[in-house]
């Protein structure tokens, strides 16, 4: 998604507040617009409808501000409440009895702020924390951000299983990291962690002075292990793979990595998977080694949305976006304009791990690629 639509979006509220009193303002101004950069088309109704009635299995029923269809006008996608500019979103959606049969999904929103809720936890009743928030107005917006998670809920790359299975790995990833954490931190006050780390070690009985020996011991040993298991080979070999499962939470790397023809840079294999991070298919993502460059392009090396140049002085990324808009989407890299026969703008690197960190501009000129926006370019053929 095009992070400049919400720009449009933030500067709307700001210009026409007083303007955006109701519900149905906000529906029409700020909502339609956001679901129909997404690809949704609103003005059909098999697909997008507008102050729909929902009948819950309870008997009761709501009104749903907008039902998103899978195009049948039968099988729901998601359902939106929308409330006045600034209200409590937090406050308990009377649309959620709706999940459950299919529908995983709702959208609260008052046009500034957005909270997805999912059934992650128990299937069929809404989840009581968000699934994903964030801001297109106000402090707390950050429009890069907002841009990547909106583009998971795309018409196109829309997939509720795999959105929900991703959410509960990684809850359970977060849950397994904490237990695992703490046990590392005072293996004492695990008893069953300690039991499994001393059996075969230690035969004797294990009265309380034992465990507590066992438990210190256990502590003493925990830095050395580490220090062991990550060595200098291991560290240099994920080094990268470290960063990208930090950076990027892990989504769109197995696709990556499948689609991965043998042989392929690292570099290009995170461009691939941020491209598919951005909705692109892995296996439409094609790369060709050229004298000065990797080129990456969108089914055809010269549909190209991403240059790469990988020189043992100096590394670099080309895009097809604006230098000026290209600043403002990776702050703190040095961006120039790209020599015009390589491209629009270029970022200077340091490292490839670095490309993580420019997921938004790569995402940005994939967007553009797809569009057909770019200015044609010569020189420096495919």
């Amino acid at each position: 998604m095009d992070a400049r639509i919400l720009s449009t979006l933030a500067e709307t509220i700001e210009r026409s507040r007083d303007l955006l009193a109701s519900r149905e303002s906000i529906t029409q101004v700020l909502v339609l617009p956001l679901l129909r950069s997404l690809g949704y088309a609103v003005s059909n109704p098999l697909e997008l409808r507008c102050g729909e009635p929902l009948a819950f299995a309870d008997g009761g029923s709501a009104t749903a501000d907008i039902a998103i269809y899978e195009g049948d006008g039968k099988t729901l996608r998601m359902i939106v409440d929308v409330r006045p500019l600034g209200s409590d979103l937090w406050s308990r959606s009377v649309l959620a009895k709706a999940i459950g049969d299919g529908l995983r999904f709702l959208m609260i929103t008052d046009g500034a702020r957005y909270q997805i809720y999912a059934d992650i936890q128990s299937p069929g009743t809404l989840d009581p924390t968000p699934f994903c928030a964030f801001a297109v107005a106000g402090p707390e917006a950050d429009h890069a951000i907002a841009s990547q998670l909106l583009s998971r809920f795309s018409r196109d790359a829309f997939e509720p299983r795999a959105l929900i299975s991703r959410a509960e790995d990684e809850v359970l990833r977060s849950a397994l990291r904490e237990r695992l954490t703490c046990a590392l931190r005072a293996p004492a006050a695990e008893p069953d962690f300690l039991r499994w780390l001393s059996d075969g070690v230690y035969e004797g009985k294990r009265t309380r002075p034992v465990l507590e020996r066992l438990g210190r011991l256990a502590e003493e040993a925990v830095t050395p292990a580490i220090l062991t298991f990550l060595s200098e080979d291991y560290i240099d070999a994920l080094r990268l793979r470290l960063r990208a499962a930090s950076e990027a939470v892990g989504l769109g790397l197995i696709a990556a990595a499948e689609a991965r023809p043998a042989g392929e840079p690292e570099a290009i294999t995170m461009i691939r998977s941020i491209a598919s991070r951005a909705g692109a298919e892995p296996v439409d993502i094609v790369h060709r080694e050229t004298t000065n460059y990797h080129g990456v392009g969108l089914k055809t090396p010269s549909r190209w949305f991403v240059r790469w140049f990988d020189g043992s002085r100096r590394r670099a990324l080309t895009t097809l976006v604006p230098v000026s808009e290209a600043s403002t989407l990776v702050r703190g890299f040095v961006v120039e304009e790209a020599p015009q026969s390589f491209g629009v703008s270029r970022v200077l690197l340091d490292d490839p791990a670095q490309i993580w960190a420019l997921e938004a501009l790569i995402a940005r000129s994939l967007d553009i690629c797809r569009r057909g926006e770019q200015l044609p370019l010569t020189g420096a053929e495919e």
